[in-house]
């Protein structure tokens, strides 16, 4: 059972005067940054409110302001589907913990849980609001779709059909009269071909298998008069069946290139669908369109790889399209488009940053925090107000950023659309410090030195290009070696430049290639250091604080070179050998530690932040606080759904800051163990 069972419900005239980065906070954080990653969405009955699950919990908007007025804590797991009760009820989400939850959405009270087997990849009531059914993820071992009572949560059948394999986005859809449910399969999984399998609510016999999709089946839904099941796939058909007789009456195709086509009917029984175009050489597009007229409703250009799709196969809830009338879709990891037929603007809902971010600096002062978000931009958050801005003013920047912070604390974004990468500095104009062009595939991330003197970036062909930030001109062009690739034309699997890093005093320049290929440049004479012995190294590790080693892994030991003699550290006995250091304290580790990972220190060095490793009877990650000089072990807080990728700390020492893969950051109020 859940331990928070009731969401506070907002009026939007409330919700405006709500702090929600304070809702649902774990123990000792302040507040949370972001309102999560992945998110999977569902409208209300009567289209006033937007459902969005996510890492974090399950989120209700209204629609009229745009605003969240809802928060309901999951517990153990990730959003994988939400679901409405025809009648507005009841809403339904399942998570990764395996369990389905269920509120009642008037009084934000909760209704009741059930356990899952394993994942599941959609939820859906049935019209009477009786039943409420999942499909298991397409990925997992069980072909089983499973019926449940909403009222007392007893399961009322399990359907299982003689496949080898179920469908791998787990369309799942009751009829009008509740009489079928239907849902999809693969007789063979060595083709992409799928079926539709219809079963009878009553007696639980299969009545009707549905083949006729050349790849992937990802819609499925009855029309509201009872007589047609519509179908929806990845090769950009719709198909109609009668369900008399279950034989094919209507095939709508020939859309140009279609990534997803999203059949739906009105309530009066016009059949409409979203579709999602692409083109390799310019904007994706989305539109809904009356397949039997032809007529155009809406279309949106979404520029560049704006569309995103989950990895695991659940890819209908980031385009949400019910009901013929109601369009939602993210957009650039940013905001949720949202449109109606009834009203012809689309409205963006804020719901950013929905992309999970990478890493993150305080500025000097404490007063904004810099993070940087997965294919996309930089966000700076003012801790006193918790609101956010784009750390980069200028609208036509490119979307995927990078943060870079120097060693007297100035922050620096590179922004990269297309070929060209722009360096500048943060909260700025946009003045562009550095423009570089020509770098067709960027293979690896960006860097600037940390005396902010030295802008580098590479390529797959293993060029890799040094600029002069306060001249802005390009000093240095390196060609890294790269291994001849035995596939053509692809990026993806060849070799290339997959990692540079700085020294401290910005000097020297570490290259990495995907082969494990090192090599050491000199940067005041822009040449490869002779010395270095690149044939028994096999990845950089890192440039130590002082500025006198480079940690490498090697193919015999741990390589430790110095930097001032340019030489491997040695003794008579190990050429390779890393130096010693004397133990200065000892971590008392907590039980529900086994092991921790990316210490950080506070600026006092007094202490230290590690992230936990995680067991399956955590329910979420942990963080554990040390006191570095006794090695006490002061606390372990409890927050993240999903991995935490970096941790850092104010430079005042009162906060400490969490990122996770859930698409949010808490702050840890310190005060407490100074």
């Amino acid at each position: 059972m859940l331990k928070n069972n009731k969401a506070a419900i907002f009026t939007s005239e409330q919700a405006d005067n709500v702090d929600v980065t304070t809702w649902e906070l774990p123990e000792d954080a302040i507040a949370r940054l972001g309102r999560g990653s992945e998110p999977k969405l569902a409208f209300s009955p009567d289209g006033q409110s937007l459902a969005i699950g996510t890492c974090i919990g399950l989120w209700l908007y209204d629609l009229a302001t745009l605003s969240p007025v809802a928060l309901w804590n999951l517990g153990q797991g990730v959003v994988e589907s939400v679901a409405f009760s025809p009648n507005g009820k009841w809403i339904a989400a399942s998570c990764s913990g395996r369990m389905l939850n269920i509120w009642n959405v008037q009084s934000g009270t909760f209704w009741t849980q059930v356990k899952l087997e394993t994942y599941v990849d959609n939820v859906t009531f049935s019209q009477d609001n009786q039943y409420i059914a999942v499909a298991y993820s397409g990925y997992s071992s069980s072909n089983d779709v499973e019926v449940w009572h909403v009222e007392n949560g007893k399961q009322f059948s399990k359907f299982t059909a003689d496949v080898d394999r179920a469908g791998i986005c787990r369309p799942l859809s009751f009829s009008a009269d509740t009489r079928w449910i239907a849902s999809t399969y693969r007789f063979n999984t060595t083709v992409e071909t799928e079926s539709i399998v219809v079963w009878d609510m009553k007696s639980n016999e299969q009545i009707a298998c549905l083949s006729a999709h050349t790849y992937w089946v990802t819609t499925l839904c009855f029309s509201p008069c009872g007589k047609f099941l519509a179908s929806g796939g990845e090769d950009g058909t719709v198909y109609v069946w009668d369900v008399n007789t279950w034989q094919q009456v209507k095939c709508y195709t020939n859309y140009g290139r279609v990534y997803r086509i999203i059949p739906s009917w009105t309530p009066e029984g016009i059949l409409r669908a979203a579709i999602v175009h692409y083109d390799d050489a310019g904007p994706a597009t989305i539109s809904v369109r009356d397949l039997e007229s032809g007529e155009e409703l809406y279309t949106d250009q979404v520029w560049g790889n704006t569309i995103e799709f989950s990895d695991t196969g659940d890819w209908g809830n980031n385009v949400l399209f019910s009901n013929g009338s109601q369009l939602a879709y993210e957009c650039r990891h940013e905001f949720i488009n949202v449109w109606t037929s009834d009203n012809p603007v689309k409205h963006k809902l804020t719901h950013s940053p929905i992309s999970f971010p990478t890493s993150m600096f305080f500025s000097q002062d404490g007063k904004t925090l810099a993070v940087e978000h997965h294919h996309e931009g930089v966000v700076l958050w003012d801790i006193e107000s918790k609101r956010s801005r784009p750390a980069i003013k200028e609208i036509s920047a490119g979307k995927n950023q990078f943060v870079h912070k120097t060693n007297n604390g100035e922050l620096y974004v590179t922004s990269i659309k297309k070929d060209t990468a722009t360096l500048c500095q943060a909260d700025s104009d946009g003045t562009q410090l550095i423009q570089a062009t020509g770098l067709e595939y960027w293979s690896t991330f960006p860097i600037l030195s940390p005396t902010g003197k030295l802008f580098a970036a590479g390529d797959e062909e293993g060029n890799i290009q040094v600029w002069d930030v306060q001249s802005g001109e390009q000093i240095y062009e390196l060609v890294h070696p790269i291994e001849p690739s035995d596939i053509d034309n692809s990026k993806d699997e060849g070799d290339y430049v997959a990692e540079l890093k700085f020294s401290q005093d910005g000097k020297l320049l570490a290259s990495e290639s995907k082969s494990n290929k090192v090599k050491l440049w000199d940067m005041e004479l822009g040449e490869e250091i002779d010395t270095f012995p690149s044939d028994k190294v096999t990845g950089i590790i890192e440039f130590s604080p002082c500025g006198q080693y480079l940690s490498c892994s090697g193919t015999e030991d741990l390589l430790i070179w110095d930097i001032i003699h340019r030489n491997p550290c040695h003794d008579e006995t190990n050429l390779y050998k890393s130096t010693r250091f004397d133990i200065g304290a000892r971590l008392s580790r907590p039980p529900e530690c086994e092991y921790v990972e990316e210490p950080v220190f506070s600026f006092c060095r007094e202490y230290l932040a590690c992230i936990a490793s995680w067991n399956n009877d955590s329910k979420n990650f942990p963080i554990c606080l040390f006191e570095v000089k006794s090695g006490k072990h002061l606390a372990t807080f409890w927050g993240h759904t999903t991995d935490i990728w970096t941790l850092t700390f104010s430079p005042d020492n009162t906060l400490l800051a969490s990122a996770s893969h859930d698409g949010t950051i808490l702050l840890w109020n310190m005060t407490s163990y100074l």
